[in-house]
């Protein structure tokens, strides 16, 4: 019976980072798509909000899988030690990449004059890296999941999450090159 609890907080704390991520994606194309400055202001804030789903859902995910693993799993098994690297990754990629640069978008669009948003700030809606970090994130997401289904070797986990991160790059080049990018002498700032 305990078994059954704990890995069904696990899975809640799956849903929730899917949720988060989701939230995220959604913010980020209604940015992109914005045509006008409280459009950003708006779901900037809502991506910058998010970003506590990520904890939260981090902690669902791993304490219940640190039980899962000493109690039944073992680390002997590829996909368990993959799929940790993957999320430790995420972890790394949202508060040190994308809210920096979530921030940096609301702050730009908070100082915004024009109701129309300016070059500068649709070149920080648009930032590649921003873009790549949060497809790889969501990229990743899907590997540990399918992970977790099919319980891999490591060249076969290796491969997925490779996958991934190649899928997430694909993913956010296709997204950007939907819009047409405005160019500026400036570079992108997010402090």
């Amino acid at each position: 019976m305990l078994y059954n609890v704990v890995l069904f907080l696990h899975i809640l704390g799956a849903v929730t980072i899917f949720m988060a991520i989701s939230i995220l994606a959604l913010s980020m194309i209604s940015m992109l798509h914005a045509k006008g400055t409280e459009d950003v202001k708006l779901w900037s804030g809502v991506a910058v909000k998010t970003d506590a789903l990520f904890p939260l859902s981090s902690l669902l995910i791993l304490l219940p899988a640190f039980y899962l693993v000493f109690s039944a799993w073992g680390w002997g098994h590829a996909w368990i030690n993959v799929s940790l690297v993957a999320l430790l990754g995420n972890s790394f990629l949202g508060p040190v990449i994308n809210l920096r640069r979530l921030k940096g978008i609301l702050a730009a669009a908070n100082i915004e004059t024009d109701a129309v948003p300016s070059v500068e700030l649709l070149n920080k809606v648009r930032d590649p890296v921003l873009w790549n970090s949060v497809s790889i994130m969501f990229m990743l997401v899907v590997g540990i999941l399918f992970l977790m289904a099919v319980k891999l070797t490591l060249w076969g986990s290796l491969i997925t999450m490779a996958i991934a991160v190649v899928a997430g790059l694909a993913l956010a080049h296709f997204m950007l090159a939907k819009t047409k990018a405005e160019t500026s002498s400036d570079t992108v700032s997010f402090r």
